[in-house]
């Protein structure tokens, strides 16, 4: 049984994190780099299937303005060393008035096809297999969901040209399997308990829908319930394990950093040194993954097959870095030339089936964006400068 499998010891206290990854973030960035080294944009990238200019690209009148000055990075901010080219097949979405996807191996554009233009942008939830994609509403409200508009959602499968419609909701968030979502709504005009339902890629209903939990949201749907953040996001409010077979709370975590449909990690308390905790929902077992002294992890993020978990670990002082825990050992490895300091605000994920870990560095006087494998030595990696009229890259 479910409660039997995941009753295993109290649960550590802490502040809960209602965790919106995929918001966008700060002014909008314009996302375009090359495939070897770092590489200088000043405009939109070129589509990927001719050379002319694309729309909002400026143009001398004998042809497109030159949008690449290879060179180092420029001022003492950002990651530094020798890099990698980039993995030829990564894309990644860009999440503007009008979505495109980007190849930071060439540098190139491509539209998304089915999505109307929208002023206010839109926001991609990465889900198995591609992205759920739904409208930005415009910023979130002090209970998470409550008024924000019912908007309409869609599926982008990895590198297709077009979506399809799912259904509409006012948030989407991903199934424990694949091939399907969770669409949640409010019950009431009033502010209350929300109505969640499963449904298919294709928009069919799977199962009765479920009546949340007053003051809940769903974070992630997992092989074991749903794991529930508080709405409100208020100092000393748990996540919660729960059973929507029975409204039953199975076990509530006190800061999660990350979640799939086979883990949840969060940070318990801190003693002598800081830890991460893995629970494995299938067999119960948790898993300990010792901070060096004197840090501690902000967030973190599984990896498609589960087997690693990225996480932004803090030595102190402002200053952060990446590093990768794998997921049955508990083991640390520091992915390299990811230390940056407190004047710097880092995003990351796995955005893609495989096992690429991107990240995008954003520091006072430029934009990185970084790649990186289990087992290298070395990042791709590629600056990115801001410009007018631009648009936000999804990392994870």
């Amino acid at each position: 049984m479910l409660d039997d499998i995941l009753s295993q010891g109290g649960d550590d206290d802490g502040p809960a994190r209602w965790q919106r990854r995929l918001a966008l973030i700060g002014a909008p960035l314009l996302v375009a780099v090359a495939s070897l080294g770092y590489l200088s944009f000043a405009h939109h990238a070129h589509s990927a299937t001719d050379a002319r200019p694309t729309p909002g690209v400026a143009s001398t009148g004998a042809g497109p303005v030159s949008l690449v000055e290879p060179g180092p990075p420029s001022g003492s901010d950002g990651i530094d060393g020798p890099t990698l080219p980039w993995a030829g097949g990564l894309l990644l979405p860009v999440a503007g008035p009008q979505p495109t996807w980007f190849a930071p191996a060439t540098g190139r554009s491509e539209p998304i096809g089915g999505l109307p233009a929208d002023s206010a942008g839109y926001q991609f939830t990465r889900v198995n297999g591609g992205w759920a994609v739904q409208a930005s509403p415009g910023g979130m409200t002090a209970c998470g969901a409550c008024g924000r508009p019912s908007l309409p959602v869609w599926f982008l499968a990895d590198g297709a040209r077009s979506v399809t419609r799912v259904g509409t909701a006012n948030l989407v968030n991903p199934a424990a399997a694949a091939g399907a979502v969770w669409l949640t709504s409010e019950a009431s005009a009033a502010t209350g308990p929300m109505t969640a339902q499963e449904v298919s890629l294709a928009g069919v209903p799977l199962g009765a829908p479920v009546r949340l939990p007053r003051g809940y949201l769903i974070d992630q749907a997992t092989d074991r319930g749903l794991l529930l953040a508080p709405a409100s996001g208020q100092p000393g409010t748990a996540d919660e394990l729960w059973n929507p077979a029975n409204s039953r709370t199975v076990r509530t975590f006190g800061d999660v950093v990350a979640a799939s449909p086979a883990d949840i990690a969060w940070t318990p308390p801190c003693a002598a040194t800081c830890q991460v905790r893995l629970l494995d929902l299938a067999t119960g077992k948790t898993t300990a993954v010792e901070l060096p002294a004197g840090n501690s992890a902000a967030s973190g993020a599984f990896s498609p097959d589960g087997k690693l978990l990225a996480l932004e670990v803090s030595p102190g002082g402002g200053a952060t870095r990446l590093e990768v825990a794998s997921v049955t050992s508990g083991r640390l490895t520091a992915v390299p030339s990811t230390l940056v300091g407190s004047n710097a605000h880092l995003e990351f994920g796995w955005p893609a089936s495989g096992d690429s870990l991107v990240a995008e560095f954003i520091f006072a006087t430029q934009v990185q964006l970084a790649s990186w494998h289990p087992g290298a030595t070395r990042l791709a990696a590629a600056e990115i400068r801001p410009a007018q009229d631009l648009a936000s890259l999804v990392v994870g």
